[in-house]
């Protein structure tokens, strides 16, 4: 029992020094004027840390804590008016669908021949978005259990850095904070809010998790929040200590998982996932420049719709860019419950087709031993 104590203080201590780092780095990005400071500054900050050997740890408990409480801001985005456009988002839903298709097949070509995977391991890395999901689907399917989480969140801080830098300095879009009071940051609503807010949170979280809903950790406290202010029952976003803190805990989250990179055997899959996640940024980038005058949607908000950095991490964005976060939102959406839904049947599908002969590399080509760690 000691022993259990002292291993669960160590966590702990690990943890309360991983979010006083990021919430430096948040603190040093602001003082910066530097675009996202809380998300970024955080994520980046502790995945250095992490990378030098730093003991930084994640609380999953926190983190999902923090997930509801983004369920909350993107449901707050929602209005009667978001509704009258599910018609247009049909159309956007459809072009996502075609885009994850698309890189899907680009990227597993690329995990297969560059990064010298077997098919499972190339196939789960390869699906632009649904890391936990893609990750225990492909340790079911025979994948490498390492390599493929690793592929995932190089491809989410990849997006999470690369996006932010893209609108401000190449589209000039201001997403430095406003230099809000302390009393206009600390500002606390009425209690009959944060009641509502904490009823959505909690009833969706556990309600999603009762029926198994996909992703319900989000989906659940947002869908019913957007009920919420769809019926105007709270005309209030949360606070911005709420999103601050949201950030801190969602970009040290991210940050730690970088602890997982000292090994020298994943340095392929880090090179082979960088270049993946260039290209799923160019082709969404083209894709929202070129389609939404046709479909009428800002080209940003499509832009944010499209880019695989995850429903949180864009969501964090859109809110800072003050885009179509209910659009953005529903669409990040539809792509992680197509991939969490369809990958898994189709890798199925192939698998039982393929010859023992076409699964695997031979063994005399360069493949490491990923399981040797």
């Amino acid at each position: 029992m000691d022993f259990y104590q002292a291993i669960r203080g160590q966590h702990s201590i690990r943890v309360l020094l991983s979010l006083i780092a990021g919430s430096c780095g948040g603190l040093l990005f602001f003082w910066l004027s530097l675009p996202l400071p809380w998300m970024l500054g955080s994520m980046l900050l502790v995945s250095v840390g992490a990378v030098c050997g730093m003991p930084f740890n994640r609380s999953v408990r926190l983190r999902k804590g923090m997930i509801a409480v983004m369920g909350l801001l993107l449901g707050s985005y929602f209005s009667a008016d978001a509704l009258s456009q599910f018609g247009l988002w049909s159309l956007a839903a459809l072009l996502v669908s075609i885009y994850v298709v698309a890189m899907t097949i680009l990227s597993l070509s690329a995990f297969r021949r560059l990064g010298r995977m077997d098919l499972p391991t190339a196939y789960f890395s390869s699906m632009p978005g649904g890391l936990g999901p893609m990750t225990i689907a492909g340790e079911e399917a025979g994948g490498d259990n390492q390599l493929i989480p690793i592929a995932h969140v190089i491809r989410i801080f990849c997006v999470v850095s690369s996006v932010p830098i893209y609108l401000a300095l190449v589209r000039g879009v201001d997403l430095v904070p406003a230099s809000d009071t302390l009393s206009e940051v600390l500002v606390l609503p009425h209690w009959r809010n944060w009641f509502i807010w904490g009823v959505c949170a909690l009833v969706g979280f556990f309600g999603a998790r009762a029926i198994r809903m996909p992703f319900g950790e989000i989906l659940g406290p947002m869908l019913l929040c957007a009920i919420v202010y769809i019926f105007e029952v709270i005309t209030i976003t949360l606070p911005p200590f709420v999103t601050i803190a949201a950030q801190i805990v969602i970009g040290t989250s991210i940050g730690t998982q970088f602890a997982k990179l000292r090994g020298g055997h994943v340095l392929r899959t880090v090179i082979t996932s960088l270049g993946s996640t260039i290209v799923m940024l160019a082709g969404a980038l083209i894709i929202a420049e070129w389609i939404a005058p046709m479909l009428g949607i800002d080209p940003l908000s499509l832009l944010l719709a499209l880019v695989p950095g995850g429903l949180v991490e864009m969501g964090l964005i859109a809110v800072a860019l003050n885009a179509d976060t209910a659009f953005i939102g529903t669409m990040h959406t539809w792509r992680i419950v197509l991939i969490a839904v369809s990958a898994p049947l189709l890798f199925g599908f192939i698998w039982r087709r393929l010859p023992q002969t076409g699964r695997h590399f031979p063994k005399s080509a360069d493949k490491p031993d990923a399981r040797s760690g």
